[in-house]
Formats: structure tokens, C-alpha cells, sequence
């Protein structure tokens, strides 16, 4: 999410799911649409800055930054010196902090769809061969996406 100091905007992007989903209709191959989204799911950063006037990106200082690799457990985090205690951001460090929780969140319902999917397709191949591919999404819970 990006925060201005004098009004809010957030930034989007394309969820993994939709990611997966044009690559699957344009290459017509599962393997390489996952391909495609595990990018995804190595690392998880979440940033919040703040923007000053002029500001087009967060940089070191005026950002609270945590990145997560989720094959390793590493998890960095960079406090700016804006959100230190006593600074005019400070209180924006236990916003942060909840967003990296619901990520840490979105990303385990993330990790469960996904075995969901890969049994649909264990037993698609095993021997429903009549199933179609756009069967594959059939019975599987579709999660928020935060950004």
C-alpha cells in the first residue's frame, strides 16, 4: 500500500490468480503458467511510506519495509528513520505491523489453495481425463488479495 501524507492512494496490481489465468488461456500449458506465479511466492515484501511532496517512490528513510523469503524464513526489516519513536510517523509503525500479519496470512491461504489446486490436477491426470481445465478452479476457495 502506498500512504501520502495529505491523501491516501493505493497502489494495485494483478493478483497472482489472474496472473495464472492469462498465462493458462495464452500458453494453453499449466506448467508454465505456475511457473509464471511461483514468482510470486518466494518473497513477500510489504512496504509503507511516507510520500513527500516531489516523491514518486519510497526510499531508505521514509519507509517501513519488511521482506519475507518464505523458502529460506528470512525475514528483514527496515525501519526509516521518519517511523522511529518521538517522529511524526511513528504511529504508523503498528499499521505496518498488521499489514505484514495479513500478508503472513494471505500467503498461508495462498500456499493451501495452491496443494488444492495441485490435488485437482494429481487426480485430473490419475484418471479424470475427462475433466476440463477450466474444471482445475472447481471447489477451491478464492482468497483476498491485499496490496
Amino acid at each position: 500500500m502506498t500512504y501520502a501524507t495529505s491523501s491516501t492512494s493505493v497502489t494495485a496490481t494483478v493478483t497472482a490468480s489472474v496472473r495464472f489465468q492469462d498465462k493458462l488461456k495464452e500458453s494453453n500449458n499449466f506448467g508454465d503458467a505456475l511457473v509464471e506465479i511461483f514468482s510470486d511466492l518466494v518473497k513477500l515484501e510489504i512496504v509503507t511510506w511516507v510520500a513527500h511532496e516531489g516523491d514518486t517512490t519510497h526510499k531508505e528513510g521514509n519507509r517501513l519495509k519488511t521482506t519475507i523469503n518464505l523458502i529460506d524464513g528470512d525475514i528483514e526489516n527496515e525501519i526509516g528513520a521518519d517511523f522511529l519513536q518521538g517522529s511524526p510517523y511513528a504511529e504508523l509503525r503498528s499499521f505496518h505491523e498488521t499489514q505484514v500479519d495479513k500478508g503472513a496470512e494471505t500467503i498461508a491461504n495462498n500456499l493451501k489453495t495452491l496443494v488444492d489446486i495441485g490435488e485437482k490436477v494429481t487426480e485430473m491426470l490419475q484418471g479424470n481425463k475427462d475433466e476440463k481445465p477450466s474444471d482445475i478452479n472447481a471447489g477451491v476457495t478464492r482468497l483476498p488479495s491485499y496490496a
